[in-house]
């Protein structure tokens, strides 16, 4: 079965991921992302793609893979802190901080 890939932010963010094959869903506020995400949380199969601004909308998203992606305004560390998490749990190890002590 093939995955259903969203990508979810302003318009800069996500408009690249078009070419991926993505559906894009352009929101200008938290609300308008959560709203957006649980709607297509209850979609079988689905990836969601979120731009750091509204990474608190992951909530929303029960138990589907989100993955956050720093967007082009600066970083709030989120997206580093959200694959900091995905890579300690799956390798059993902090390899970022382990990076950052070398």
């Amino acid at each position: 079965m093939k995955a259903v890939l969203h990508a979810v932010g302003r318009s800069s963010d996500v408009v690249p991921f078009v070419g991926l094959g993505a559906r894009v869903h352009e929101v200008e506020s938290a609300r308008e992302a959560l709203d957006v995400v649980k709607s297509v949380a209850n979609e079988p199969d689905t990836v969601i793609i979120l731009s750091e601004e509204f990474a608190a909308a992951a909530e929303g998203a029960r138990d589907r893979l989100v993955v956050v992606l720093a967007g082009i305004r600066g970083s709030a560390q989120v997206a580093l802190e959200k694959t900091r998490q995905l890579v300690s749990r799956s390798v059993g190890v902090d390899l970022v901080a382990k990076a950052e002590r070398t």
